[in-house]
């Protein structure tokens, strides 16, 4: 008597293992051959940034990247690849991309009258690289817009070189003198020639009185730039010192003592006086007086 699996049902058996079989040794060798592997995607053209989003959207990882010269691909675009675009790769396998550094030699362009930032992505633009911004005054340009560049428009360069920037500060103002006003005169006078005022907070001693400009930074006659800023320190009125008294002492040595006292000094001989030696002085010795103000000494007469 025949088993189970003896008979039809045997060979049925043997037919699907032979079936199974087969496509098991198919889908190893398709595995083998076409499964591990994906095509490297369209490149040539693509901004670095974007072939390096493609290729790892297809798995793929960046090797690292060349730079060439070229005259018909823009700065910055794939040249070519390693593998190049549609070769077949392993799934995880890296691409080495060929970036395009523009023309060999490029011509420095022409931005003159133009911004400083349309200045710099011009140059950019042509693989050149913006350099030191330094500013001037000119009395033809507008504030804020390049004066020239160095090395010149139309100067042949290589890639990368950098171009140096001259940018117009506008026409020069003469600072005027706004010393001896009052903060709110100073700042409304500054303003009125295109300038700004900046009260510091800190006052000082002046001849000055107290409540106006002892000081100002820069100072009368200094060219600046429209909306610069002038800093102003007012006054708390003169410091009061102690006069010292020089009558009797002769002309040089009171002079001299009261100078160094930290005022100004006045000499009055009477008509016909041969006298070097002081009768006199306009504030008594020993009252005060405002720094930097005049003592006059008189002389003795006949």
């Amino acid at each position: 008597r025949r088993g189970p699996f003896g008979g039809p049902h045997r060979r049925l058996i043997i037919a699907l293992a032979a079936v199974l079989l087969t496509l098991g040794i198919g889908t190893g060798v398709w595995y083998i051959n076409s499964g591990q592997f994906t095509q490297v995607p369209s490149l040539l053209g693509q901004t670095q940034q974007t072939a390096e989003k493609r290729l790892a959207d297809a798995g793929l990882g960046l090797k690292g990247v060349d730079r060439v010269f070229s005259d018909t691909v823009e700065r910055g675009e794939v040249v070519s690849s390693d593998p190049a675009s549609g070769d077949r790769i392993r799934g995880n396998g890296s691409v080495t991309l060929v970036v395009s550094r523009g023309p060999e030699i490029v011509r420095v362009p022409d931005v003159v009258g133009a911004s400083l930032a349309d200045a710099r992505r011009s140059l950019k633009k042509v693989g050149l690289v913006p350099g030191m911004v330094t500013r001037e005054f000119s009395e033809d340009v507008e504030r804020g817009e390049v004066i020239r560049t160095d090395p010149r428009a139309g100067t042949d360069r290589n890639p990368d070189t950098a171009v140096a920037l001259v940018v117009s500060k506008g026409a020069p103002i003469d600072v005027p003198d706004v010393t001896g006003l009052s903060a709110e005169e100073a700042t409304d006078e500054l303003e009125a020639e295109g300038l700004r005022a900046e009260v510091l907070p800190g006052r000082v001693h002046s001849p000055e009185a107290a409540g106006d400009v002892a000081e100002q930074s820069p100072g009368e006659g200094t060219e600046a730039a429209e909306g610069d800023t002038i800093q102003l320190t007012v006054s708390k009125g003169p410091r009061m010192l102690d006069v010292p008294d020089v009558t009797g002492r002769d002309v040089d040595e009171a002079r001299s003592t009261l100078e160094e006292a930290g005022f100004e000094v006045k000499v009055d001989r009477p008509f016909l006086s041969f006298s070097d030696t002081i009768a006199s002085q306009s504030v008594d010795g020993g009252e005060q007086a405002p720094e930097g103000s005049t003592i006059t000494i008189r002389t003795k007469g006949l």
